[in-house]
């Protein structure tokens, strides 16, 4: 028996050795960004490309989920604030899905590398608990190991995934070619200086979503909206445990406002709930005092302008957008009236890249098909 243990032991210690190895693996950060290839969740290699290699300015920066990607779009937003004469460099960093801690590495990523005149941070109607999805994929090492641990549902599956995360990235870096990434950067293969996905989805040159013209039948969108508040509860826990049922949230935003300080950088907050949310946050206190909050809720009242519960379709974004033109300049503290020529700094960045491959809608599984022929 006690051989059997010794074995065992001496079993158990040589996988933490392994394990070890595979967590000390050496990769290649521009991989890493770049190695989340599904769907819109490919913009973070774009991300990283804007920080590191392209040296068009970013005065304003939008960081937020698929609310602030479909329904802002900041390459007309930049036309329209330049109507005065002055050129400010705008640039949406959104991405889909909720967390924080995914928001708190693109600011970081930014601020750290970049000088930037102003955050523009998204708010929902309350903050979510959930830890992004995509958040490992990214982070660095200490990130995953010092992440919240109570309550962060998304702890020991971040942890457990990291040795594999690790390998994998590693192999990647020998030969990214092979994997279809880029070793190096290359401004003929680059998306642009900004990017608008508020009418087609897009990257790399290929449309992920078909024009985002729909309009949500009214009486749907409104049922839906009334069914999705009233599943809602903020306050699983009870609110004397409120500070550990929202422990992720409220450590990534506080680092975001943090290092926003540290560096300089104005941070404005982006009101951009659903459809039937309430006119303002059902809990305010990571914001107040740390910068305006700017809302339209107005415009997010038409139900014409909505794609689906959640998001705006391209008119409601253009219609969002408009407004955000007249709402920015004076937080941002810009003058009305046109400047002198010489006070006039514009660069023009890379230019956008065309969506040549149009959408193609995936095959009908064949369980949906027999569904949809009236099954058995």
């Amino acid at each position: 028996m006690a051989a059997f243990f010794r074995r065992l032991g001496l079993g158990a210690a040589v996988a933490l050795v392994v394990l070890a190895g595979m967590v000390l693996l050496p990769h290649d950060r521009y991989v890493r960004w770049q190695a989340v290839t599904v769907e819109a969740y490919a913009r973070l290699g774009w991300i990283y490309e804007r920080i590191h290699f392209d040296p068009t300015p970013i005065d304003v920066a939008f960081v937020g989920t698929s609310h602030t990607m479909n329904g802002v779009d900041t390459v007309a937003l930049q036309r329209m604030l330049a109507a005065d004469g002055r050129c400010l460099h705008l640039v949406n960093f959104a991405v889909p899905s909720y967390g924080r801690n995914l928001h708190w590495l693109v600011v970081r990523e930014l601020l750290e590398n970049r000088k930037v005149g102003t955050l523009v941070l998204e708010v929902f109607e309350n903050e979510t608990r959930k830890a992004h999805p995509l958040f490992a994929s990214v982070a660095d090492v200490r990130d995953i190991l010092d992440a919240p641990k109570l309550i962060n549902i998304n702890y020991v599956h971040d942890l457990v995934r990291l040795p594999w995360r690790q390998l994998s990235l590693w192999a990647k870096s020998l030969d990214p070619q092979a994997f279809g990434l880029k070793r190096r950067f290359d401004a003929a293969d680059y998306d642009g200086s900004d990017v608008d996905n508020t009418r087609v989805v897009n990257v790399d040159g290929q449309a992920l979503t078909p024009v985002r013209d729909q309009v949500m039948d009214p009486v749907t969108l409104k049922a839906a909206a009334r069914r999705l508040m009233a599943a809602k509860r903020l306050h699983m826990l009870g609110r004397r445990f409120e500070r550990y049922e929202y422990a992720v949230p409220d450590t990534y935003v506080d680092d975001i406002l943090a290092l926003a300080r540290r560096k300089g950088v104005r941070v404005v907050f982006l009101y951009l709930p659903g459809y039937g949310k309430p006119a303002a946050p059902a809990d305010e206190r990571l914001y107040l005092g740390q910068g305006p909050m700017l809302e339209a809720n107005d415009v997010l009242a038409h139900p014409e302008f909505w794609h689906d519960p959640d998001h705006l379709n391209m008119q409601g974004a253009a219609r969002f957008t408009a407004r955000l033109a007249r709402l920015l300049p004076p937080v941002l503290g810009i003058r009305p009236g046109p400047l002198p020529v010489a006070e006039r700094t514009c660069e023009p960045g890379f230019a956008p890249r065309p969506v040549l491959k149009a959408w193609a809608p995936p095959p009908v599984p064949r369980r949906n098909l027999v569904a949809s022929q009236g099954g058995f």
